[in-house]
């Protein structure tokens, strides 16, 4: 049973460090005429591993309320720059399905509740 776990982890973490690969290494970002702000973007590959993550249980997106819930022992595993990485590309899933190009997330453990992180343009990136 424990094997199973750690296998579990392990996959996980895997999915993680290509989300965040593709997350800056292939995300679109333009101006749009008009606004002068940046507008930033996923790839369908990223989408697709966000709603992996989902599906297994290993995360809850919110974009209405710019709020993620992740499985505490996935966010336990990331160094510091790969959670700043995933909570950015969570931050630009957010602002997209929103519409209103403002990139921001806060992160949350799916289980308590207690906050672990935020992410913004503006705020930079805060561990709790």
């Amino acid at each position: 049973m424990k094997s199973l776990q750690n296998v579990k982890q392990l996959i996980s973490i895997f999915v993680v460090c290509v989300f965040v690969f593709f997350a800056f290494g292939s995300g679109d970002s333009d101006s749009r005429s008009g606004s002068g702000s940046k507008y930033m973007s996923l790839s369908q590959g990223q989408k697709d591993l966000i709603y992996k993550m989902e599906g297994q249980g290993m995360l809850k997106v919110e974009p209405q309320y710019n709020r993620a819930d992740i499985d505490l022992s996935l966010w336990s595993n990331m160094k510091y720059s790969l959670k700043e990485d995933f909570a950015a590309g969570l931050a630009i899933y957010c602002g997209n399905e929103k519409g209103t190009q403002l990139y921001w997330c806060e992160l949350y453990d799916m289980y308590s509740g207690k906050k672990l992180a935020k992410y913004s343009k503006s705020w930079g990136f805060k561990v709790y």
